[in-house]
């Protein structure tokens, strides 16, 4: 996770002294490891959940973290130099939202990194057996609610007024994690959720090893 972490930072050309935001920041993990990374960061984190939220409180205490909705960010505009998205964007309802409010808090010359499962042709209808594998995948790792009606990553840049500056496919790099999912899901580490882990695990291996998700590192920038 440090490591994705950091290659999200890297698209994000993150340096010390910014005033970042971490949509969708879970546990706080990210703001707490730029907190140790970086130095005169100003640190926000915003999370649907409010449970989770609790926790990122205790892991990253430096940060100030806002229960919200990362499509309709509660925050003023051109507010923050960096806007990050480490796996969620999939959760949203929806991509582009999120990229236009993005734009929107960001200040001239900013930039969004995330990270995102991305089909091999965007802009193209999903196939029966898309549609299959999506939901039981779902089944164990949550609702996708964004889909690609708008198009792909340059298409959804375009309407929400960012340029696209990095587009890395780390898929391979990736790939090694569901082999110690499944492990764990074996070892019965899971918290009682091996059983509902195990298949949309499989399925999402397959689908990265077939090439039908691709697994990207992102990184737009505001002119």
């Amino acid at each position: 996770m440090n490591r994705l972490n950091e290659e999200v930072l890297s698209a994000a050309l993150l340096h010390d002294g910014q005033a970042v935001l971490d949509a969708g920041c879970g546990f706080g993990g990210t703001l707490a490891g730029i907190a140790v990374s970086r130095k005169g960061m100003t640190l926000t984190g915003v999370n649907i959940d409010p449970r989770q939220l609790e926790l990122a409180r205790l892991n990253a205490p430096g940060a100030v973290f806002v229960e919200g909705d990362a499509c309709a960010l509660p925050f003023p505009d051109a507010s923050f130099d960096r806007v990050l998205a480490v796996e969620c964007i999939f959760h949203f309802p929806s991509r582009q939202r999120f990229l236009k409010e993005a734009a929107r808090v960001l200040k001239p010359g900013g930039r969004v990194a995330l990270s995102d499962f991305v089909p091999p042709r965007p802009s193209e209808p999903e196939s029966a057996l898309g549609r299959f594998v999506r939901r039981r995948i779902e089944l164990g790792y949550g609702a996708g609610g964004a889909g690609w009606e708008n198009g792909d990553y340059a298409a959804m840049a375009r309407a929400a007024g960012l340029c696209v500056e990095v587009d890395r496919d780390i898929t391979a790099q990736v790939q090694p994690t569901y082999a110690v999912l499944l492990d764990l899901i074996a070892q019965g580490s899971l918290g009682g959720r091996e059983s509902r882990m195990k298949w949309p695990t499989r399925l999402l291996a397959w689908a990265s090893r077939a090439g039908r998700v691709r697994y990207r590192i992102i990184g737009l920038s505001k002119p």
